[in-house]
């Protein structure tokens, strides 16, 4: 009966596998399933496609986008690079916030009010889960790199409206 059961069990691992809803390729963005435009994101560190930031946050980050569109409504993946010293002024988002520090180490405080000795810090390999509207303000020390996953559109909402890049840039 042991043997049964074990062939039987192989014989529906590879029935899974060879299912039209999921054969994967071994080569990257090239995957065969149910849905055509699937594809394998892959993104080594030399080639990461970082840009400059979004105007949402002060000039001198840098951003690169992994997943989906923070544009638009569904998940997504970015990376965001900050040089030593920046600083991101108290704001909140309308959606959770799930961000993970790459290298680095943000300071990251909460309440409406910047104040840099009121900040904890949280060096690269912490995770932190925000819920939506959580005011929260942050600065640098050291080149930081920060992974950032939410569901769109991304939004950040200063809490004094002339804290936000966006009302400078016109």
């Amino acid at each position: 009966m042991g043997i049964k059961m074990s062939r039987l069990f192989a014989a529906s691992v590879l029935l899974l596998l060879a299912s039209p809803a999921g054969v994967y390729s071994e080569v990257p963005n090239q995957v065969t399933s149910a849905n055509p435009a699937a594809r394998w994101e892959l993104f080594k560190p030399d080639q990461i496609p970082w840009r400059a930031g979004p105007a949402s946050l002060l000039p001198g980050a840098t951003m690169a986008v992994l997943e989906g569109d923070p544009a638009k409504e569904g998940l997504f993946t970015m990376r965001i690079k900050f040089p030593d010293g920046y600083r991101v002024l108290p704001h909140w988002h309308p959606r959770t916030e799930r961000l993970t520090i790459l290298q680095g180490t943000i300071n990251l405080g909460t309440g409406d009010r910047f104040d840099a000795g009121a900040t904890q810090a949280l060096s690269a390999g912490t995770y932190s889960s925000m819920p939506p509207k959580m005011t929260h303000f942050a600065w640098m020390k050291g080149e930081t790199v920060l992974q950032l996953t939410s569901i769109g559109p991304w939004e950040i909402v200063y809490v004094n409206p002339a804290d936000d890049p966006r009302s400078h840039a016109q």
